[in-house]
């Protein structure tokens, strides 16, 4: 499975990724901008600041200990790997 998660502007040392069960928890803190802004200085802001956790059900068990996250350029990508038991069992049919 793969989870992609828009998060522009978030510095990659303030996210955490991780694995509970079937629940994907990403959490993270977007920093106001630098410099002598103040926050009532701006008229008009686009994109909120501060901490954020998103929990998200995932809709069959995966192998916590495979989990992947990659950011780049503002995309987080999460690779979730299935366990064996989730995934689907083949057998052949022998016809007679």
């Amino acid at each position: 499975m793969y989870v992609e998660a828009l998060a522009p502007g978030v510095e990659p040392d303030t996210l955490t990724v991780s694995v509970v069960g079937n629940i994907l928890s990403i959490a993270g803190e977007k920093r106001r901008v630098a410099g002598d802004v103040k926050p009532e200085a701006f008229h008009r802001s686009e994109r909120a600041t501060g901490k954020f956790v998103r929990h998200i059900a995932l809709p069959s068990e995966v192998d916590e200990n495979t989990v992947q996250a990659d950011y780049t350029h503002g995309l987080l990508t999460v690779t979730l790997p299935k366990t064996a038991k989730a995934k689907p069992k083949q057998s052949a049919v022998q016809l007679s």
